[in-house]
């Protein structure tokens, strides 16, 4: 499996290999892990550390940055959304229900990668209209900034397959994909053509 990881598009995500090779109950405990990530780190800062809510704040982005971009197995390095939904259910709770809604209901269309990137796009929206502290808000900003940098990664792989960098920018930071949105499409038949 450490193989066929990578640091370029989602299909190499840690999460998905895991399904792929090992099955879907070791996949789930694996981002079940990752959220409590998370959520332990930033729950210690607030509740034993007593921090105030900028130290909070960086610690949840801390937290989301050492899972995309480790010093260590780098190659198995996570996309961030995991540990930014731990850090989100502690700190922006309302808001991160509100992402986790429109992922699972990306997850019924079968446009993950899009859904992904709305609803964790939503939370310093939703946080800032809600009247959260502006530390929350600025952290959901950088942990946003953070998910589609780490996403970047797989552009040149995209541009290699003949994809020009504008579209191959799209593809990746809006569908977290390496393929053009039609390719995505769920309605499509097994042979590629849109039910009549």
């Amino acid at each position: 499996m450490l193989a066929a990881a990578g640091r370029g598009a989602g299909e190499t995500d840690p999460h998905i290999l895991m399904a792929k090779h090992l099955g879907v109950g070791w996949t789930a405990l694996a981002a079940t892990l990752d959220v409590l990530k998370g959520l332990v780190f930033v729950l210690a800062a607030r509740e034993w550390g007593h921090l105030d809510p900028d130290w909070q704040a960086l610690c949840g982005v801390a937290v989301v940055v050492g899972h995309a971009f480790p010093f260590y197995l780098q190659r198995m390095a996570g996309r961030g959304l995991a540990a930014a939904s731990g850090v989100f259910l502690v700190l922006l709770p309302v808001q991160m229900v509100i992402a986790g809604l429109i992922i699972v209901a990306g997850g019924y269309a079968r446009v993950t990668g899009l859904a992904s990137t709305i609803g964790m796009g939503s939370v310093p929206f939703v946080a800032a209209i809600q009247g959260q502290p502006g530390e929350f808000v600025a952290m959901a900003g950088a942990i946003f900034a953070i998910l589609i940098i780490r996403r970047l990664e797989g552009l040149g792989e995209v541009t290699r397959r003949g994809i020009s960098p504008g579209r191959a920018v799209l593809y990746r930071c809006l569908y977290d994909a390496s393929q053009p949105p039609d390719k995505l499409n769920p309605w499509r038949s097994r042979e590629g053509k849109l039910p009549q």
